[in-house]
């Protein structure tokens, strides 16, 4: 059983996933870092040189290997689990757990990342809006829902470990 982080970009599944998986003394992947790995560039390169429709080709495959390892925390891209496929192989031997925030507070933590290729190209703060509005009914869809607003990261790696005990397995 491995414990699965998603959230839009900024609510802290990266920091948060490491902090976790210390916690319980298990691996830590974050699937951003695979995909770079694999594909030999930086997300913002790769959306820039071979488009998202690549992206999340290859995010599709790295989520299927992904899923098959056990007893580990993974951090996922913000919007992996907007198709069905990677939701699915991630729920077959995972607890999905969706980080939240306001969009004050990510525009906070964001304001000076220029590394987000999906922020890119106009009003953040409406672009922001708008993918968070699309990604909602998805994120809904995860059993374990935490607010990271205002909260340390330990704080919020103690709310997920509280949530996912009676299913965590480690």
């Amino acid at each position: 059983m491995n414990i699965v982080l998603t959230g839009f970009m900024g609510t802290g599944k990266t920091a948060v996933g490491r902090r976790l998986a210390e916690q319980l003394h298990v691996e830590f992947v974050d699937m951003d870092r695979v995909i770079e790995k694999k594909a030999g560039e930086s997300v913002a390169s790769l959306f820039t040189s071979k488009g998202e429709p690549a992206f999340r080709r290859l995010e599709s495959q790295v989520a299927e290997e992904l899923s098959r390892l056990d007893k580990t925390v993974i951090s996922t891209g913000g919007g992996a689990l907007l198709d069905p496929k990677n939701r699915e192989h991630f729920q077959k031997n995972g607890i999905l757990v969706c980080l939240t925030a306001k969009t004050a507070t990510l525009l906070d933590r964001l304001s000076n990342d220029v590394t987000r290729p999906l922020l890119a190209g106009e009003n953040v703060e409406q672009r922001m809006n708008r993918l968070m509005k699309e990604r909602e009914s998805v994120y809904a869809l995860c059993p374990v829902q935490v607010a990271t607003d205002g909260k340390t990261i330990a704080a919020v790696a103690d709310e997920i470990a509280r949530a996912t005990a009676s299913r965590w397995t480690a």
